[in-house]
């Protein structure tokens, strides 16, 4: 089964990306690639709500909406500035 997408960005993602660093923008540009030659199923994607999923790239997340005609669009790109072990631990009591 081809579960190939066309990858399509809002002008403000390609601002957002453009700000990022050479190696992130390398990354979520092979991310998408992988998308459009071999398949949704070769990334980590999450289901958020409703019709919004998460593209997840090492630190990175793109979250996109699916659109008809087999075509993802990103609308929004971002850092994942906490890890979720360092966000956990942070709240435990320091019991010296």
């Amino acid at each position: 089964m081809n579960r190939t997408f066309k990858i399509e960005k809002l002008d403000v993602v390609t601002k957002e990306i453009a700000e990022l660093q050479q190696e992130q923008q390398d990354l979520l540009r092979s991310e998408y690639e992988l998308i459009e030659t071999k398949g949704i199923e070769f990334v980590r994607v999450k289901h958020l709500q409703s019709k919004i999923f998460e593209i997840k790239s090492k630190d990175l997340r793109s979250l996109f909406k699916y659109q008809e005609g087999k075509i993802i669009i990103i609308g929004v790109v971002f850092i994942k500035k906490v890890k979720r072990h360092q966000k956990i631990k942070s709240n435990l009591p320091n019991n010296g």
